[in-house]
């Protein structure tokens, strides 16, 4: 889908209003301005032989960050098997991304990625084709029964989300503990693959009656199929991304640890890429090989030949291996490597995919949160190794293996685009930057107008000092969308900040208000409301039907 971005002033200009009281003047410890240091905060789950270990105090940790040991700064412990977290109403006509309105745990969440567009589809070779040996056409469908059998059982206080992967992101079903839901959603959901295993991993042409070794097959052949290959899984990892930005926005200002469940089969991506999304938001990855132990290729098949033609690397820029030969499915590698990275555990080639999806819920039943502090020098732009210790013998420790250092440097352009797109095209709001809305149906400037009113945490806003005074900015983008999503218009303010260390206290606790009016587009069904920090590219959003606007 092609949004268009139309910039067209909206009736009345953007008033900012900072409420600066008493109580800025009675705070007794008022809060520190947010400086260029950096929290690293890490879960770590502890087991022994017998289940989780949940008495562990601070003093019993050790971390290490490149083999230099840190000061741990933060300590938590969480239990799923808390009392359920109830999440507060909010008026009527008014929309929030703040955690405490969010119907999930306060602590680990759980999130099912159903995978469409990473699973292939077409497994039988091409005519003088070689026969690829990996089957996946059934795996997503094999996964869903499997996850159908988990949520049959789902325990009481587990809160799951469904997201669905194909052509883009899309919300099955948001956080709940509502099994018939869950379990309807899923019965109806398409399990078929939307990517031809064909395009993107496209066997070596045989030539007909030439020896697999012959030296006169003319690698040009398979020239166009591995640029068509490259363009496709260049299109597949753009989509990958942009879904796994998403949803680490959406959960960002949840606290704690979120598991996500990802039921897919074939991500020829980096993991590292993949673990620096993640990372930010606390997110384990579970990723769940699909094709378990779904059985190998005939080794001679319709069309194709029985033995493999060796790859032409040498020929055509080392873009063609053969993929589909290789001794394992492609993947398998990048998804241990991931789970590595974050923390969380990867299940594959094995059949019992319900027990690999309940061990993933369960994993985190008694979770540590240990966090210490960099500074901006040690603020890098590369991974960095971490180990984790405990003091007791006979346990294993769980944790993400590196975390991703990004430098204190201000956000390009193209970084505060593509996060502005991710924003716009995802089904989820975006949770970096908390927004409360509230939006009210009014009669002036002109009948049916909408009058919008709201406040922005700034508590992770970085602000620039000069002397006793700080500023920083944020831009606020109201979005009018019709029932296809296209963006019918578009109108964007800045807010520049400005105020001292003894304004700072009051206007943390009651946010940057502001207030807005806009008489809405005819066929506009959805407004969207996004703040930006242009020095970071961090984003907040709230999507807003008008069908719930009273």
């Amino acid at each position: 889908m092609v949004f268009v971005v139309v910039r067209i002033s909206i009736v009345l200009a953007l008033e900012l209003v900072v409420a600066i009281g008493a109580s800025a003047q009675n705070a007794p410890q008022p809060p520190q301005i947010h400086v260029s240091t950096h929290l690293v905060q890490i879960g770590v789950i502890v087991r022994d032989k017998n289940g989780a270990v949940a008495d562990l105090t601070k003093e019993d940790f050790g971390i290490f960050d490149r083999g230099k040991p840190q000061k741990i700064g933060v300590f938590t412990v969480e239990s799923s098997g808390a009392t359920a977290w109830q999440a507060e109403p909010l008026p009527p006509s008014t929309f929030s991304n703040l955690a405490k309105y969010n119907p999930a745990a306060p602590g680990s969440i759980t999130i099912v990625l159903l995978d469409n567009l990473n699973t292939l589809s077409g497994s039988a070779p091409t005519i003088f084709e070689d026969t690829p040996y990996w089957t996946e056409d059934h795996a997503l469908a094999n996964a869903k029964a499997h996850l159908l059998e988990y949520l049959r059982n789902l325990h009481p206080q587990d809160r799951v989300a469904l997201y669905g992967l194909s052509e883009t992101l899309h919300v099955l079903c948001d956080f709940t503990t509502d099994r018939s839901r869950l379990i309807s959603i899923v019965e109806r959901y398409d399990a078929s693959s939307r990517t031809s295993r064909e395009i993107v991993e496209p066997g070596a042409t045989r030539l007909p009656g030439r020896p697999p070794d012959d030296p006169k097959t003319p690698p040009s052949f398979d020239r166009g199929n591995v640029e068509m290959a490259s363009s496709a899984n260049a299109s597949r990892a753009a989509t990958t991304l942009a879904a796994l930005n998403a949803i680490a926005d959406h959960v960002a200002n949840i606290p704690g640890r979120k598991n996500l469940v990802w039921l897919t089969a074939n991500l020829p991506f980096s993991a590292e890429t993949m673990a620096a999304i993640l990372g930010p938001a606390q997110i384990a990855a579970y990723p769940v090989d699909s094709r378990g132990l779904l059985p190998r290729s005939n080794p001679i098949g319709s069309g194709g030949m029985d033995s493999a033609q060796p790859g032409l690397p040498d020929q055509i820029g080392g873009v063609f291996n053969d993929p589909n030969r290789q001794d394992e499915p492609t993947g398998i590698e990048t998804v241990q490597r991931l789970a590595e990275l974050t923390g969380g555990r990867a299940f594959v080639n094995g059949n019992d995919l319900t027990r690999a999806i309940r061990d993933a819920v369960d994993d985190a039943s008694i979770l540590y949160t240990l966090g210490f502090y960099i500074d901006a020098h040690s603020a890098d732009d590369k991974f960095h190794e971490l180990r984790v210790t405990a003091n007791r013998t006979g346990v294993t420790v769980r944790y993400p293996k590196a975390y991703f250092a990004r430098k204190d440097t201000p956000a390009t352009q193209d970084e505060r685009h593509n996060s502005f797109l991710t924003a716009i095209r995802s089904p989820l709001y975006a949770s970096a930057i908390p927004l409360q809305i509230q939006v009210d149906r009014v009669d002036h400037p002109t009948a049916n107008s909408l009058a919008l009113s709201g406040a922005i945490g700034i508590h992770d806003i970085p602000l620039v000092q000069s002397g006793e005074i700080h500023t920083g900015a944020l831009d606020i983008t109201v979005i009018e969308q019709d029932g296809t999503g296209k963006v019918l218009r578009e109108s964007a303010n800045r807010i520049n900040l400005r105020f001292s260390e003894k304004q700072y206290p009051a206007i943390l606790k009651s946010g940057v208000t502001f207030r807005k009016s806009l008489e809405p587009k005819a066929g506009a069904t959805t407004l969207r409301i996004l703040v930006q920090d242009p020095g970071t590219a961090a984003i907040g959003s709230v999507i807003i039907p008008l069908s719930q606007v009273k």
